[in-house]
């Protein structure tokens, strides 16, 4: 007997990863199902912020101009600040020769996801809304074979996991590798402060804290986003989330008094984290693991998004050609693995230094101290960050001269906040600690 199908590609998960999966699948005339448990437009805790390098893959998929179409802010760079107020900032314009982005788009998440949504049903996927999953269905032999929802069993050749960072699919494959090792929390929210809405996003580093703070359109609307660590701040967040936002921002010398609290207090927070969720593998027999599903990514890096999108790109022409044979395997579906470990191994080794970096106050100084004298450095590890060279350019002579190179006038920090800092030594990777 031959199990009814609901469609040949069941999608888990109406983010920039499902759906764009959904809309690659769909141009080439595969049957799709888009399913997820909200209603869209769906307000979502997020940074709001596409690196740089994803204004490249919407326009390789014909989406960037409807995602420009949406209310956005253009970022021309990022200026990072210090605990001890030090900062420096870098724009895209002077990234590295061969870059032609000189900006980033900033886009709230419900505008931004339902947008790619659109994108996807109008290309001819399916999608319903309200769908619990609670686990997916596996023949005798294991190979995925469709989810289980609230509301009864659906079948489809594959499924692809595009839940998000807590995937229950991932979970029930038991392909989450470990409990949360680097356990935080971030609170969301959307101000409006046109004093704050500059060319460029900020970052501000803290007490095992950061804040990022950047416009999200051209009203004076601004996603303002702080992450800490849970040990030391869980139970402030829990106790009076807006309290400790408050205090989070007050605790850093940049932001210090530019935020008028009384647009804070009236602003809904989202709450989310902890984010350290990695797994085993991204693919199974009839599965596919991709977006935040198939893995973490700090939030201070920013590529959340763009290696959404870079790896639905991935996965579309390998579940075509997949889709080719009788049988949707974990072979046929291993050169989308490949692909992706290739594509993130050098940002997770660069994810993982900035970590150990930004979770050390005195170590976050000393680095942004180095970079506000080494512009192009800073400027090229920009360029890394945001998804527009490969991590390995980092370490090229070029880069390695402008970090290690002797300056004899050092650019001072260019208000009083910050601590000017002359005459130091740059042939250590590091100022030294006086």
């Amino acid at each position: 007997m031959t199990t009814h199908r609901d469609a040949d590609v069941i999608i888990v998960g109406a983010g920039p990863a499902g759906s764009v999966t959904a809309l690659l699948l769909a141009r080439a005339g595969v049957r799709v199902l888009l399913v997820d448990r909200h209603v869209f437009p769906r307000a979502k805790p997020c940074g709001d912020c596409l690196s740089a390098g994803a204004s490249d893959v919407l326009h390789r998929l014909r989406l960037l101009d409807r995602v420009a179409a949406v209310p956005h802010a253009r970022l021309d760079g990022w200026r990072i600040c210090a605990p001890d107020g030090t900062a420096f900032t870098s724009r895209f314009a002077e990234n590295a020769p061969g870059s032609a982005v000189d900006h980033a788009l900033a886009v709230e998440r419900a505008r931004l996801d339902a947008a790619l949504l659109a994108a996807a049903t109008e290309a001819g996927a399916a999608f319903r809304s309200r769908v619990h999953v609670r686990d997916v269905l596996r023949d005798a032999a294991g190979h995925v074979t469709g989810i289980m929802t609230g509301s009864g069993a659906m079948h489809g050749r594959v499924v692809v996991a595009a839940d998000g960072l807590r995937s229950i699919i991932a979970t029930r494959l038991g392909a989450v590798r470990r409990g949360v090792h680097v356990r935080k929390v971030s609170l969301t929210a959307h101000v409006f402060a046109p004093e704050l809405a500059g060319a460029a996003g900020e970052i501000h580093i803290g007490d095992r804290l950061v804040a990022g703070l950047a416009a999200v359109d051209g009203d004076g609307r601004c996603n303002l986003t702080v992450v800490g660590y849970a040990a030391r701040y869980g139970r402030a967040v829990a106790a009076d989330a807006a309290a400790f936002a408050a205090f989070a921002l007050d605790s850093l010398p940049r932001l210090r008094g530019r935020l008028d609290w009384s647009a804070l207090r009236d602003a809904p927070l989202l709450a989310s984290g902890p984010f350290d969720r990695p797994v085993r593998s991204v693919v199974f027999d009839g599965c596919a693991l991709v977006g935040d599903a198939a893995g973490y990514y700090d939030p201070f890096t920013g590529q959340g998004i763009h290696q959404a999108l870079r790896s639905a790109e991935l996965l579309g022409p390998v579940l075509l050609r997949a889709l080719d044979g009788p049988r949707v395997t974990r072979r046929s579906l291993q050169p989308y693995a490949v692909q992706r470990l290739r594509l993130l191994r050098g940002s997770l080794a660069l994810q993982h230094v900035i970590e150990a970096v930004v979770s050390r106050p005195r170590a976050a100084c000393r680095m942004v101290a180095r970079l506000q004298r080494a512009p192009s450095f800073a400027a090229t590890m920009l360029g890394v960050i945001a998804g527009l060279h490969r991590p390995i350019r980092l370490i090229s002579p070029h880069a390695l001269s402008s970090l290690l190179t002797h300056h004899d006038s050092p650019e001072p920090v260019d208000d009083d906040v910050g601590r000017a800092v002359h005459g130091r030594s740059r042939t250590a990777l590091f100022p030294r600690r006086r």
